[in-house]
């Protein structure tokens, strides 16, 4: 059985952010969800064209949106994880 550093319940914003540190750290991180999906209750998805989000709207409050987006970015390039 492979061994992790964290086990991470929940791919949200949080989840998904810790698990994208903690790798780019050194550690090893599985992460589990109940969804189909990683974001939690920031994902969207799209209707004709059209990315809506299926939990609501969120707002980030920051003065740099591109630090942001960076994150955001990593996070579903670098995190896997199993339903």
């Amino acid at each position: 059985m492979k061994q992790y550093d964290y086990l991470i319940v929940g791919a949200g914003l949080f989840g998904a952010v810790f698990a994208q540190q903690a790798t780019k750290a050194g550690k090893s991180c599985l992460v589990i969800d109940k969804r189909d999906h990683i974001a939690g209750n920031i994902y969207t998805e799209n209707v004709e064209g059209i990315n809506v989000h299926r939990y609501g709207a969120h707002i980030f409050h920051t003065n740099n949106i591109n630090n942001i987006l960076s994150i955001i970015f990593q996070i579903f390039i670098q995190v896997h994880y199993i339903i």
